[in-house]
Parts: C-alpha cells; sequence; structure tokens
C-alpha cells in the first residue's frame, strides 16, 4: 500500500515535469512569437509519433486528470501566500542540485557540476535549508535544470519515439528512461522514509503545476487541437535541449 502511494504520487510530480519543459520552450527567442510553431510540427520529418493510435487516448486520460484533480488543488493552493509559495518552490528546487551535480559530471560539464554543487550548498546554508535563492541573488548563480534524459542525449543517445505515458504526460523512449533512472539516482531520494518521499512528491507536483499553470492552460485547453500542440512543444523543447551547452 505504501509503495503504491509513493509510486502514484511520484507520477503525479513527474506528470509536470514535461509542464515544466514545455514553458521553458516558450520562453526560447525561437518562439517568442507564441507558446510552439505549429508549422514545424507539421512539415517536420522526426515528429516519430508511430504510437499516436495509443498516445492519443493517454492524453484525453491526462487532460481529465488535470481537469479533475491538478486543477482542483492548484485553486485551493493559490490561497497560500505568495511569499510562501515562493519559499516552498525554493526549497524543492534546492533538492534537486545534487543531482544536478551528478549528472554535471557525468556529461563533463564542470560548469554544471560546479554552479550546482555551490548552489546547494549556498542555499542550504546561507539560504536557511533552501528557502531563499541566496546563490542566484548573491552569487549570481542560477539553477542549470539538469536530468538523465538530457545526459543520454549529451553522449549521442537519440529520442526515440515520442510516447504519451498514463498521468506522467508527454516523453519519449530516451526520457521516459531517464526518468526512471533518475528517481533511483537521486541523492536526496536515498532517504530511507517513506512518508518524506511521499511528501516531496506530492509538493513537487503542486509547486511545478502550480508555477506552469499558464502554459498548462494554453496547451490543454485553449489550443484547437491540444494533442499536436502539447507534442510539438515537446518536441521542440526537446531539440532546443539537444543543442543547448548547458
Amino acid at each position: 500500500m505504501r509503495l503504491s502511494l509513493i509510486l502514484l504520487l511520484t507520477a503525479f510530480s513527474l506528470s509536470v515535469t514535461c509542464e515544466s519543459a514545455l514553458a521553458k520552450t516558450a520562453k526560447h527567442p525561437k518562439h517568442s512569437k507564441g507558446y510552439y510553431d505549429m508549422k514545424e510540427d507539421v512539415v517536420a520529418p522526426d515528429v516519430n509519433d508511430p504510437w499516436e493510435g495509443f498516445n492519443h487516448p493517454i492524453f484525453d486520460f491526462n487532460v481529465g486528470f488535470d481537469r479533475h484533480v491538478f486543477k482542483p488543488v492548484i485553486t485551493v493552493y493559490d490561497y497560500v501566500p505568495h511569499p510562501v509559495r515562493h519559499s516552498i518552490s525554493n526549497f524543492l528546487s534546492n533538492l534537486t542540485e545534487p543531482l544536478n551535480f551528478v549528472h554535471g559530471v557525468l556529461q563533463l560539464n564542470p560548469k554544471v557540476a560546479f554552479t550546482s554543487l555551490w548552489r546547494f550548498i549556498l542555499n542550504t546554508t546561507f539560504g536557511l535549508a533552501g528557502l531563499d535563492d541566496f546563490a542566484k541573488e548573491k552569487a549570481n548563480l542560477h539553477g542549470m535544470d539538469q536530468n538523465l534524459g538530457k545526459t543520454l542525449g549529451h553522449w549521442g543517445v537519440p529520442s526515440g519515439p515520442y510516447v504519451v505515458l498514463p498521468i506522467i504526460g508527454p516523453s519519449s523512449v530516451r526520457d521516459t528512461t531517464g526518468k526512471v533512472g533518475d528517481w533511483f539516482a537521486d541523492p536526496v531520494g536515498w532517504v530511507d522514509d517513506t512518508w518524506v518521499e511521499v511528501g516531496r512528491s506530492a509538493a513537487d507536483g503542486i509547486d511545478a503545476r502550480d508555477t506552469q499553470a499558464q502554459v498548462v492552460e494554453h496547451l490543454y485547453y485553449d489550443s484547437l487541437d491540444p494533442y499536436t500542440a502539447t507534442r510539438s512543444a515537446y518536441r521542440q523543447h526537446e531539440k532546443f535541449e539537444d543543442s543547448s551547452k548547458e
């Protein structure tokens, strides 16, 4: 029972990892005119969605899950004062820095490794356990989010077919493998306390969905073709990540 609860809440948090990626796509200069470029998805030969017949029903389920689970939770969470929500977001972000450091080492990228290590040290100490982003505000050390999917891409592993996972959302074969690997490799996750992991997973999901609410609303509920829009944004972000030096 406890294991099932952990897996459910882990999926809850992972589902917005992809949505966070979509938000970063929108911020890239190439897509400054909108959240995504629909034409790129239509004409690109590497959309690589051979399982669309399977993916589409799962996507519809995920939209329903978002509508009936995420949105009501976020509506309540929005009543929490903004400074408190900001501190929670900083705290959760700080917990990802050890894994970012590991990926910096695996990518042989000293900038990522150094930045992630020092962000964790400074924010954990001077930033009151990460509640304040001291490293960014005082040392100009900005977060450099990493994951195993990006590390595999760094070493030339192709993304593979597009796949939509139940609750977890848009992904690829490579990034799905990466999510599983990151779950086991995350040093913070080695804490042998079931309810600590449950709480962290739930908080990650709520915080990320709240942070990216505008993008999710646009892709899921305002697009003429939400499935194609979400796939396009995810694939464009994936290309950007693969071409990024950081």
